[in-house]
């Protein structure tokens, strides 16, 4: 792109955008410029859009100065439909407000609200959107239309085509189209009855076409993502509703959606489901026929190497390996609107499988248990991940997905059985939806080589061929063409059905600036050119696939990198070293050079500095990858080359207790001189220290310092007893200045203890004791080990060696000391946990009926122990609120003091999602309580403090 036509555009939209909202370094560029597919493209420019106004004026600047743009919601699309290397339009978190319309019949969205929120706001209503790919978790609702994305039930009559109800678009032109509106609608007629002639043209033109009608009536009773919806042209005559449905699936490349409302489906809560497994693929296909003849309301078909790829799960048969290779399985799922009609369906569908008895190797059978069949969807959802944990380092994971007709089912799975073979894809799987003939089968590839580039591009040759020509399929059943299956589309639709496409792309965007080169691309080499480099660049991370699903729950999501983006640059920065290594040329050199310095100089504050390292990204990343731990080791070897800090930081660990004190003497400081100059005063001295040296800054929420432990506290003895172990942050401290109650919170635990029968034990030398996570969080690995093995042998001794259960008042201190205690007989929790399991049975509680505010930790949900802290607060009171989207709270141990950005950035949507009628907040972590009283307005506090005050002990007979 011309570098004057660039300059023009970001002069003509600054004044519709924030500063903020234009990234132009090179770090950032290269990151956020990734999406989950094996392309890459480097944007010149990225602008982040947060309202429809900012996305109008965008595209009006860009067709006025020819500027391409490529709109990117979450980026979790697998085929390179959302990368460029013009500029890249980011559609922010905060454009993702819903309505509920006529009692949850339809839904209006935002474009930036992700999946799973919409079907969580709908349960309430037993209802949910029609689409459920496999990234709702992850993906982002506008992402979800454009690309006509499906899933395991959704099939080809609930996707996004068929339950649209309404839609707002932006055209390349800036017309703004609300398809609810009649106004809009009829405005929108006559400014473009032209351009309304012309559509209508070539509905004449599809439908004057026997063969081209004939073939898309076929291909669209498959699911098909292949190109543009032609059925749209046949399926209705009104204007309007013709390019309301060629918009689904059109991956940005006709208009910009601003909103789009779904007609809404039920959502059964009565389920059974089975796994079965059979000898014969062919059979198996058979049987899958047969299964669509009756209500069922999900097949998912693994082929035996599919089924190797997750042998390890618990749930599975442990043969698996000795059954043929022919051998497959389905995983099935039925659903009723009550009990009695899911009992008939599931007769039914049990007589029917008994007709394939003979070939059965194995079952698993029909049942409503949600855990152990979250289990089996567990084996199913874990089959691509499989492939890309095991691949080789250097390779990326392809996943494509294809449809048959039913009864070409059999015929498809053996064939690309075939074509594996063929093409030496030895690691290669296939599975997928069946109920809809839709396959997916995955495989690694390098592209380091031409030989290796040339044998994926005859691979992709010979399956374009397979399925579009000689079965009759569907090239793209669910995933979009992108840039992957560009060139194959006229493969798929013949000349004439792809000369359609051309003059629709044409008509809608004339100047060919909305995301060119996607779906409509006459370079028949697209899908080669531009695939990502994968070098090896560290043990912990090499296994990344780039999906994204990892972004949701990043606190520092926006602020600077996600968990992918951090992996993506730091992996450029291997390719800038590779290649220093393997070049002559000195002013190739010195340019290699210029970037990677600009690299490792961006990372340190990008990468590494503003990284919570919570581990949440582990526990959503497909491969179990915990970008945390890469970030750690990281600052351990920045840790082990600064003399001062690794000399400050043996100190810390041999003088804990010291610094304890020290650490309350400066809080009582503050506290005086917030007094003294006031608190704002007090923030704008902070300032600048904090800007510069990394110093904590001085804020409304700081608490005020703890007392010292009085270790003399008197209790009855009990036969029960407990071991309490108080974090350091409620040792030094205190409860926020404007709480109810301003107890210790160990006199909290001692009233709890006494009313359910419990003695509490505590350590002698508790203020020098420490989980040692402080350290490890900072890279001081050694000093981390070292306060962890103190603290084990003090619990070990004090808990009788496991007898006593010992626990944490904090749910951060709790998991990391749960990690070092694996191999020692020590039972550890953590307090809500404890509190829900031991207390609660034995305490009367009266819920209040004011709302309250839960913020669930990290720690808590990779502890597995999330439902205790929620069934605590809901014993507690009968409102409980847990914002949605705040997935970690960003104050990651001490950052929220000397990085609040992280903090603020984290939960920036929390005040607004506080009741006005709500004073009250809960958590099980005084850190992150100091930052979320800081920024939702209400005090936070230990849940326990709820608990003590609307209890008391149950009396015995």
């Amino acid at each position: 792109m011309a570098f004057t036509r660039l300059h023009a555009f970001k002069q003509q939209i600054k004044p519709f955008l924030p500063e903020s909202a234009l990234i132009e370094d090179y770090s950032r560029r290269y990151a956020y410029g990734t999406d989950a597919s094996f392309y890459r493209l480097i944007p010149e420019l990225i602008v982040l859009v947060s309202n429809q106004n900012q996305a109008r004026q965008v595209i009006i600047t860009a067709n006025e100065l020819q500027v391409p743009i490529t709109f990117r919601a979450a980026g979790t699309s697998l085929s390179g439909q959302a990368i460029t290397d013009s500029v890249l339009v980011l559609l922010c978190d905060s454009w993702s407000k819903f309505e509920i319309i006529d009692d949850a019949e339809a839904i209006r969205l935002q474009p930036s609200i992700i999946g799973a929120r919409v079907n969580q706001v709908l349960a309430p209503f037993g209802k949910k959107i029609g689409p459920d790919p496999a990234s709702i978790n992850s993906c982002k609702i506008a992402g979800m239309a454009a690309n006509n994305s499906s899933g395991m039930c959704c099939g080809v009559a609930q996707n996004s085509y068929h339950t649209v109800k309404d839609m707002t678009l932006i055209f390349a032109d800036g017309t703004v189209l609300d398809t609810a509106d009649s106004q809009s609608c009829n405005a929108f007629l006559q400014s473009h009855s032209l351009w309304v002639d012309e559509l209508m043209s070539l509905v004449d033109r599809v439908k004057q076409n026997p063969d081209l009608s004939e073939r898309i009536a076929h291909k669209y009773r498959l699911k098909n993502t292949t190109g543009y919806g032609l059925n749209a042209l046949l399926d209705f005559s009104d204007p309007i509703e013709i390019i309301k449905h060629l918009i689904i699936g059109s991956e940005g490349t006709l208009a910009f959606i601003a909103d789009i409302t779904y007609h809404t489906v039920v959502e059964h809560k009565y389920k059974h489901t089975g796994f079965f497994i059979f000898d014969d693929i062919s059979k198996v296909c058979e049987l899958v026929q047969r299964l669509s003849e009756v209500d069922v309301a999900a097949v998912e078909l693994l082929d035996k190497r599919a089924l190797m790829s997750v042998s390890e799960h618990a749930i599975m048969p442990k043969e698996v390996a000795s059954y043929p290779e022919q051998s497959a399985a389905l995983l099935i799922e039925l659903r009723a609107e009550n009990a009695q009609a899911l009992d008939v369906l599931t007769k039914v569908t049990e007589q029917l499988l008994a007709e394939f008895k003979q070939s059965q190797l194995a079952a698993i059978e029909f049942s409503a248990d949600s855990a152990r069949n979250a289990a089996l969807w567990n084996i199913r959802k874990g089959t691509f991940p499989a492939v890309g944990a095991v691949r080789e380092t250097g390779t990326t994971v392809i996943i494509e997905d294809v449809a048959f007709a039913l009864d070409k089912l059999a015929e498809g799975v053996n064939a690309l059985h075939q074509l594996f073979i063929k093409y030496g894809y030895g690691e290669a799987i296939i599975f997928g939806h069946a109920l809809a003939g839709n396959l997916h089968f995955v495989f690694t590839q390098a592209f380091d080589t031409p030989e290796q580039v040339s044998r994926y591009e005859q691979f992709m040759a010979d399956v374009a061929n397979l399925v579009a020509v000689e079965l009759k399929g569907s090239l793209k059943a669910e995933h979009g063409t992108g840039r992957n299956m560009a060139p194959f589309v006229a493969t798929e639709w013949g000349d004439d059905g792809f000369a359609v496409m051309v003059a629709l792309k044409a008509l809608f965007d004339k100047q060919n600036i909305l995301n060119p080169g996607v779906i409509i691309n006459h370079d028949k080499n697209a899908h080669t050119q531009h695939l990502k480099v994968m070098p090896k660049s560290d043990d912990i991370i090499d296994t990344c696939i780039e999906c994204g699903f990892c972004e949701v729950v990043c606190p520092s999501k926006g602020l600077s990198l996600t968990p992918r983006q951090r992996i993506t640059l730091w992996r450029h920065r291997t390719e800038l070293h590779n290649q220093l290594l393997t070049t002559e040329d000195l002013a190739s050199k010195q340019k290699l050079n210029q970037k990677l310095s600009v690299i490792e100089a961006d990372f340190k504050y990008l990468g590494i500095d503003s990284c919570a390292a919570t581990g949440l990204c582990g526990l959503k990343c497909p491969v179990g990858i915990n970008t945390g731990e890469f970030i750690k080791s990281l600052r351990a070897e920045q840790a082990s080359s600064n003399k001062v800090a690794r000399s400050l930081s043996r100190f810390a660990s041999k003088h804990f207790a010291v610094v304890a004190t020290g650490t309350r003497f400066g809080l009582t400081v503050m506290q005086v001189l917030e007094k003294a100059i006031g608190s704002s005063k007090l923030r704008s001295l902070s300032k600048p220290a904090n800007k510069l040296l990394g110093t904590p800054l001085y804020y409304s929420a700081w608490p005020r310092a703890e007392q010292p432990i009085n270790k003399q506290f008197k209790q009855l003895q009990q036969t029960k007893k407990l071991v309490y172990m108080p974090s350091c942050a409620s040792r030094i401290f205190a409860p926020d200045k404007f709480a109810d109650d301003k107890r210790p919170l160990l006199d909290v635990i001692y009233s709890l203890a006494a009313k359910a029968g419990y003695e509490v034990l505590l350590p002698q030398q508790v203020d020098s004791l420490c989980c040692g996570m402080p350290f490890a969080s900072k890279g001081f690995n050694e000093e981390s080990k070292n306060k962890s093995e103190q603290l084990l042998t003090e619990l070990e001794t004090l808990s009788n060696n496991g007898q006593y259960p010992i626990v944490f008042d904090a749910s951060p201190c709790a998991l990391t000391t749960l990690n070092a205690a694996k191999n020692t007989a020590l039972t550890i929790y953590e307090s809500a946990d404890f509190a829900a399991q031991h207390l609660l049975p034995n305490l009367q509680v009266t819920p209040v009926q004011d709302p309250v505010m839960l913020h669930v930790t990290c720690s808590s949900k990779r502890l597995g122990k999330e439902q205790s802290l929620v069934s605590l607060a809901k014993a507690c009171s009968n409102e409980v609120i847990i914002p949605a989207d705040i997935e970690c709270c960003g104050f990651a141990g001490d950052k929220g003091f000397n990085l609040p950005e992280l903090n603020g950035n984290a939960l920036k949507t929390l005040k607004q999602q506080v009741p006005k009628n709500c004073n009250r907040g809960v958590s099980n972590s005084r850190s992150c309580e100091i930052g979320l009283t800081e920024h939702s307005g209400i005090s936070y506090q230990s849940i326990l403090y709820l608990l003590d005050k609307q209890s008391h002990a149950i009396k015995q007979a």
